[in-house]
């Protein structure tokens, strides 16, 4: 079992001591209502990592100021009304001894008004390059009004009992736009030279100390800003030095901005704690902690980096939404019960972008933390599961975990269902897998029986005695919907999935996405890797319109380097032999193909199901993930434990 002689030694911080080293940096949740209350969902949810056994616990940013409610689903830090609400919130987090730590957060320029109707404001009138809205230049006079935000902000946040504040400086938002020359025309005192554009972060920090005598003062800040003409690592060091100066307690570092946004949520394209180097440079300037982040999934790697000498504390934000006991089962060794981050970005991010709360891949309590609390049984049931995808496994783990006598049918020899495929034959996402892994190997421990190669039929169900029967049978790829031509193949996804390389060397194959996730770039990706000349095509505005975009931005880097090509709102208006004439917003064109597959929606597989209520009237049956409705492996997990939780 390895020693983790650094994650579990206490660390001092201005005048508090952190318990260990495993912290969770600020995060937007959605979960305030709309009128800018904290919730009791919300507290919950930071309740329960608290009780997980984190040192350390950032809660996420909260507006400062009305222009700087990037949602209708944050904090109004602005307010006085939050103080009794915010104060539950502290005190149930700091009963598991946990340091509580409130983010002052102002948007800047990287926000719409959509929602607060008022003007963005930012150092200078130019626009985000995603949120593409002109902010109002702020005047001095309101730059000076705007730091005395940050000090009110806080001072509600010192009533509320939080033990300390970090200034958020960090990812493109307004005082990073102040720090940084590609954001910061001014001419004014904040604006030019190096000292004058630091100027307004060492005020709003001053501003903040001033009104929390005692309490912990730390900042958020990017490493290195990535881009032409912007603050280089070098430039940050100095701007640390300088910033420690005033007095901070600690320093985090951070990664990303609108200029450059997939380091900000690294997906499972980047290497586990590629960050950790940022962290490093500042610490051997600095005599304050310092803490790193990203891509730190595992507790092993968070000690590496402590006994590396990188950081001070890590940032295990991700992981513990994924396992909240992640720091109380790695001090008791229990590592391999510990749930993984895939950094999918499914649930933490693109749910933000739905406007809906966070949630996880594999946790479907996030969020939910007091309606889905997993309890014993009032009376123990005999139940059978059929199916060993996400859903089935996460209502057999749900099922044993509450006392039921549980026994899983599968009618494959491996456990994992669709998932194993996706996992392992598309290019560059095994990490998917572990997720299902987790779930098989705990559905063992907890002494569930596990019948492989078993397809459960109804004479099962009847001779077996059960109480209750979950129903997770997935679902299945049909015929394609679409054949343009009989000259040409045309593949589903698992006959797409099936393919090898002597199939494809030189053939050129046309993707059509009906499905508008993210399985058509995926199977694109791996016919390309096997050499064939792909073209992706919909008749929507991009191929995989509902994929997260980070994900989609990072397979796109991929896929260009395989030359794979996409058509967007196209219609295909003919086919001869292995012609095509595509239509592409007006442009007709002529493409020739070997070979089409065609990505369509799943059909469910509910035919046991069907089969079961007509069979055996009364039983207490319960259809899970895609034999329910095609959806997503998050979908068929909460199902699962939902389920599970009725039964």
């Amino acid at each position: 079992m390895p020693t983790f002689n650094h994650l579990f030694t206490p660390i001092q911080i201005g005048n508090y001591v952190v318990k260990n080293r495993i912290m969770a940096t600020a995060h937007l949740t959605h979960m305030a209502s709309t009128d800018g209350f904290p919730t009791e969902r919300q507290i919950a949810y930071h309740e329960e990592r608290a009780k997980g056994g984190l040192g350390l616990l950032v809660t996420e940013s909260m507006a400062i100021a009305p222009n700087s409610a990037q949602s209708q689903y944050v904090v109004h830090l602005f307010d006085d009304k939050v103080i009794p609400i915010l104060s539950e919130l502290t005190s149930r987090v700091k009963a598991y001894g946990t340091v509580i730590v409130a983010q002052l957060h102002h948007m800047g320029r990287e926000m719409t008004s959509v929602d607060t109707r008022r003007a963005v404001v930012a150092p200078s009138a130019i626009p985000d390059p995603i949120k593409k809205e002109v902010p109002h230049e702020l005047t001095t006079r309101e730059v000076k009004e705007m730091i005395q935000m940050y000090a009110k902000a806080a001072e509600r946040c010192v009533k509320a009992g939080y033990d300390g504040l970090e200034v958020h400086l960090a990812h493109g938002y307004l005082i990073h736009e102040f720090l940084s020359p590609l954001y910061n025309q001014r001419t004014d005192e904040y604006g030019g030279s190096f000292e004058n554009r630091l100027r307004f972060a060492q005020e709003a920090i001053r501003s903040v100390k001033a009104v929390a005598p005692g309490k912990i003062v730390g900042i958020r800040i990017n490493g290195d800003e990535m881009a032409d003409g912007g603050l280089t690592q070098e430039d940050y060091q100095r701007i640390c030095v300088e910033l420690e100066k005033e007095g901070l307690d600690y320093i985090g570092l951070s990664l990303g901005h609108n200029l450059n946004y997939p380091p900000t949520f690294p997906n499972m394209d980047f290497p586990l704690g590629f960050a950790a180097y940022l962290a490093s440079g500042i610490k051997r300037l600095v005599k304050i902690p310092v803490y790193t982040s990203h891509r730190i999934n595992d507790p092993v790697l968070a000690e590496n980096i402590l006994a590396e000498g990188h950081a001070d504390l890590v940032g295990m934000t991700r992981a513990t939404l994924a396992d909240p006991e992640l720091p109380n089962k790695a001090r008791e060794g229990r590592l391999d019960d510990i749930r993984p981050c895939i950094a999918c970005l499914q649930g933490c991010f693109q749910r933000l972008r739905y406007r809906a709360p966070i949630s996880c891949f594999g946790n479907a309590r996030v969020g939910k933390e007091k309606e889905y609390q997993i309890k014993p049984a009032v009376r123990q049931k005999k139940v059978a599961v059929i199916g060993g995808g996400p859903g089935g496994l996460e209502a057999a783990r749900v099922l044993r975990e509450r006392g039921h006598q549980v026994t899983l049918y599968e009618k494959n020899q491996e456990l994992g269902g669709m998932l194993r495929r996706g996992a392992y034959d598309v290019p560059n996402r095994q990490e998917l897998f572990d997720v299902t892994r987790w779930q098989s190997r705990q559905v063992n421990q907890l002494g569930v029986e596990v019948r492989l190669g078993h397809e459960a039929t109804v004479q099962d169900i009847k001779s077996g005695g059960y109480d209750a029967v979950v129903v997770a049978t997935g679902a299945t790829y049909g015929e394609p919907s679409v054949t343009y031509t009989p000259d040409v193949p045309h593949l589903n996804v698992t006959q797409a999935l099936d393919l090898q390389e002597n199939d494809l060397q030189g053939k050129r194959v046309l993707v059509i996405d009906k499905d508008y996730h993210n399985k058509a770039l995926g199977i694109g990706e791996k016919l390309a890797v096997l050499g064939a000349e792909v073209v992706l095509f919909t008749e929507e505005v991009e191929v995989g319109y509902d994929m997260e975009s980070i994900n989609k931005t990072m397979a796109w880097l991929r896929l260009n380097e395989y030359g794979v090509r996409s058509i967007s709102k196209g219609k295909i208006l003919q086919a001869d032999g292995n012609r095509f004439l595509i239509d592409h917003e007006g442009w007709e064109r002529e493409l020739d193909f070997d070979m089409v597959v065609v990505v369509d929606h799943m059909l469910a597989d509910n035919a046991l199901a069907l089969q079961l209520e007509q069979e055996i009237p009364g039983l207490d049956m319960y259809l899970v993930g895609n034999c329910l409705a095609p959806r997503k492996t998050p979908d068929a997990i909460h199902d699962g434990l939902r389920i599970a939780l009725e039964i």
